[in-house]
């Protein structure tokens, strides 16, 4: 065989094998939920164990010097809820026109099962018509939940609908809207992060997902409410 042709089969053998690997890369998830069925048990605990750490953060107030100042001004008025419209759905839900997401969300202590639903509402943390005191003091985030890649028995528009997959595609000045006993809660993106803990508590809405697959590294999105 010629130097040139044993080149070009080389060459043949090297395009398709990449041409095979990249055709299999979005379907590897579920491969490896089929190949071992343990997966999808250990991505929820990992999931969780974010929520977990989230819950037993202790942040420690300020305690400012004891000095003689001024009267304070009167405390700021709250924002009051949104309206109520019959017309929205009795389920609450998650809805992110930007990437497709428009899921129920789903409440309770059981993280695994529940994941498998879709969209989960970490417990001990506000929901979005919890109130604070009139110093904006001990306010807890809406942190939101969801697997990447979901399950082998998602079809791929409730995958889609449920999944966090494209949430890294947020970027700031994204706009994303909570329905919440039918009234609508819109959230503005001021701050997106990697890392492997909730790190700014200020937000009014936090969302997270597994980064990589597998791994704890996670995809943090932190929001505002503005309406």
């Amino acid at each position: 065989m010629s130097p040139q042709k044993r080149l070009f089969i080389t060459i043949g053998v090297i395009f398709w094998t990449l041409t095979l690997v990249f055709a299999l890369l979005p379907s590897w998830p579920h491969l490896y939920y089929r190949l071992s069925p343990q997966a999808s048990n250990l991505l929820a605990s990992t999931i969780a164990d974010t929520a977990i750490q989230a819950q037993e953060t202790i942040i420690e107030p300020v305690v400012p010097p004891k000095i003689t100042l001024p009267p304070p001004p009167p405390p700021t008025v709250r924002p009051e809820l949104p309206p109520v419209y019959p017309s929205l759905p009795t389920e609450n839900g998650l809805i992110i026109d930007k990437i497709g997401v428009r899921g129920e969300i789903h409440e309770g202590e059981d993280v695994e099962n529940i994941l498998k639903t879709g969209i989960w509402r970490v417990p001990d943390f506000s929901s979005p018509s919890d109130t604070c005191d009139l110093k904006f003091e001990n306010c807890k985030p809406v942190i939101l939940a969801a697997h990447r890649w979901g399950y082998l028995e998602w079809s791929a528009s409730f995958r889609k609908l449920n999944s966090f997959y494209n949430l890294p595609q947020l970027k700031v000045g994204d706009t994303i809207k909570v329905v919440w006993e039918q009234r609508q809660y819109e959230y503005k993106v001021y701050s997106t992060e990697t890392g492997t803990q909730i790190t700014d508590y200020n937000a009014k809405l936090i969302l997270y997902t597994c980064q990589l697959w597998n791994s704890p590294m996670r995809f943090f999105v932190y929001a505002d409410r503005i309406n």
